[in-house]
């Protein structure tokens, strides 16, 4: 791995990043605001950020805290470029989504600390990973009897309109089914995200199913799904996810502490 600093002037660094978009990651800290403007609207006001580029084309956008990006874009989405302002002295980076018409605008009023790593994939046959949602879907892929006999997949995040159908199919009787996949308790807001994929056909004339998916479904979330003539399937993902062996002897309790925060 090789780290180096870029300059922090935003003048000279609109000027540098260009030759290491596709081939190093870039780490750009300091203020900025943003504009995402596509299938969804999201904006975000002046902030202390990180902005990391990855040499796929993958834009993260992170706040001081949390573990997820509050702002981001899919890998090779589309060409990104940087520019400077000279009347306002910005750094403005701008990406633009072809296929969806999206575009993304950062802007930075100040750069504390900019940096490319040139970083290699190493790949291990012996690593393994998996538990998150996305391991729940492949397991429902591979074994889509979990949710109902004789299922077949049709297509795996299949795009319209409302978003990503986590699971296109076709039951037993040829009847086209969406499947909303939720590795957790399922909540009302991904009943209502069913919900308008099933809609989203129903306009269009065509008889689907809807399903969702989930760990555990409350009894809230089954009372919608029932009044929207929407099934339920739920999967306990402990259960056909492999237990590991931790490498520690260390005997592990909860205290009273642990269950008052």
């Amino acid at each position: 791995m090789k780290l180096e600093l870029l300059p922090t002037d935003m003048s000279k660094l609109a000027d540098s990043l260009p030759s290491h978009l596709d081939n190093d990651m870039i780490l750009i800290v300091g203020v900025c605001d943003s504009i995402f403007d596509g299938r969804i609207k999201s904006t975000l006001d002046k902030g202390d950020r990180t902005l990391i580029l990855k040499k796929d084309g993958s834009i993260l956008l992170h706040n001081a805290t949390g573990t997820r990006p509050v702002q981001w874009q899919k890998a090779r989405a589309g060409k990104i470029n940087f520019t400077y302002n000279i009347e306002n002295s910005t750094l403005i980076m701008e990406s633009y989504r072809p296929k969806t018409d999206e575009s993304f605008f950062i802007t930075f009023y100040e750069v504390w600390f900019a940096a490319f790593l040139q970083i290699k994939e190493r790949l291990s046959k012996g690593s393994q990973t998996f538990g998150d949602e996305k391991d729940f879907v492949d397991q429902l892929v591979l074994h889509p009897e979990l949710i109902e006999s004789n299922l077949k997949i049709i297509e795996r995040e299949k795009e319209i309109a409302f978003g990503f159908i986590d699971l296109y199919c076709q039951d037993s009787n040829g009847t086209f089914t969406v499947i909303e996949v939720k590795k957790q308790a399922a909540t009302l807001t991904d009943a209502y995200q069913l919900h308008r994929y099933i809609e989203f056909f129903q306009k269009k004339g065509e008889a689907v199913r809807g399903i969702l998916v989930a760990n555990h479904i409350p009894k809230k979330v089954i009372a919608y799904l029932k009044t929207h003539n929407l099934e339920h399937v739920s999967i306990p993902w402990q259960e056909i996810f492999p237990t590991l062996k931790r490498p520690t002897n260390t005997v592990r309790t909860k205290q009273l502490d642990d269950f008052l925060s």
